[in-house]
């Protein structure tokens, strides 16, 4: 059992490696099947391993094999953090084992929960903050996708600051083609807004080469104009990451984002993946324990209560 902590592990940190530096590789899945896997080894662990030093040192061991793959000061630090979450995790499961009235798995593993939570997130965004600021370029980032609701709501406000744009307050089911003629009103407010259609064709061709090249796809102008303007901020964004990174010395604050970022993501997940080991985990044990692989005995204790 211990050697099978070990080993999913190992493969945790070298999935989390992949999904940095390792082109088309699995950014999700992979690493989460296996962080999943590494739970439930250690929820059985300190079920199956009878001694606490033996589960002390390998639970140690397993966190600093990030090592392998970042070797950092600042990751070595972090995982010492995370060492010790993970400790108190194995104490409080196993406290929780030996001195409940009923052996109940899943109320035992929940009291430890989130201290080995808590410290493979902290091991994780480590290593992934060490595996970029170090690469440079070579690394898979993120992608960051801006909602169609958020740059209408951009659009209104900026409408609302400067009145000769104030057409973006209706541009939710504008066209292409319809935005390059209000635009050229609002620039120009000397214009007639009937002009002829050989006049026009000009000015529609013109924008719709501009917005093209903008947006990086050609356009026909029948496009809603608000799913133009995602495409062209979500490329942005992304754009900027990636110049940025492969630009970036070690002083930049890049890295340190994406991290922060990488955080905030793992919480949820985190939450969801932490209930799912625990409840497989928990199942487990009871059927090993109807099996007979595991053995309870009886005991009795004394207990204090206040006198009311």
């Amino acid at each position: 059992m211990l050697a099978g902590l070990l080993l999913s592990a190992f493969l945790a940190w070298y999935f989390l490696y992949r999904a940095v530096m390792v082109p088309d590789s699995s950014i999700w899945g992979a690493p989460i099947t296996i962080f999943f896997i590494l739970l439930v080894f250690f929820f059985m662990c300190t079920v199956l391993v009878g001694s606490a030093a033996y589960l002390g040192t390998v639970l140690a061991a397993s966190l600093l094999l990030g090592l392998v793959f970042a070797a950092t000061p600042l990751h070595f630090a972090l995982l010492l953090l995370s060492i010790g979450l993970a400790y108190f995790a194995m104490r409080n499961i196993r406290d929780s084992l030996k001195f409940s009235l009923r052996l109940r798995f899943f109320n035992s593993f929940m009291s430890g929960r989130s201290y080995f939570v808590f410290a493979l997130i902290i091991a994780i965004t480590s290593q992934y903050y060490a595996l970029v600021s170090r690469a440079g370029g070579e690394v898979n980032l993120p992608t960051f996708e801006i909602s169609r609701d958020v740059t209408l709501s951009l659009g209104k406000l900026y409408g609302h600051i400067n009145p000769k744009y104030s057409f973006f307050s209706s541009a939710r089911e504008m066209t292409v083609d319809k935005f390059i003629l209000q635009n050229q009103n609002a620039v120009l407010p000397g214009r007639e807004a009937g002009l002829a259609a050989a006049a026009l064709t000009p000015v529609l061709e013109q924008g719709r080469k501009q917005l093209s090249d903008l947006s990086g796809r050609q356009l026909s102008g029948s496009e809603q104009v608000a799913d133009i303007f995602v495409d062209l901020a979500t490329r942005k964004i992304n754009d900027y990451f990636t110049v940025g990174i492969a630009q970036s010395g070690k002083s930049s604050a890049i890295p340190l984002f994406l991290t922060c970022v990488l955080f905030l993501s793992l919480l949820p997940i985190a939450t969801i993946v932490g209930y799912a080991g625990i409840l497989f985990s928990a199942l487990l044990c009871g059927a090993m324990l109807k099996k007979g692989f595991i053995k309870k005995k009886i005991k009795q204790v004394q207990a204090e209560s206040l006198l009311l």
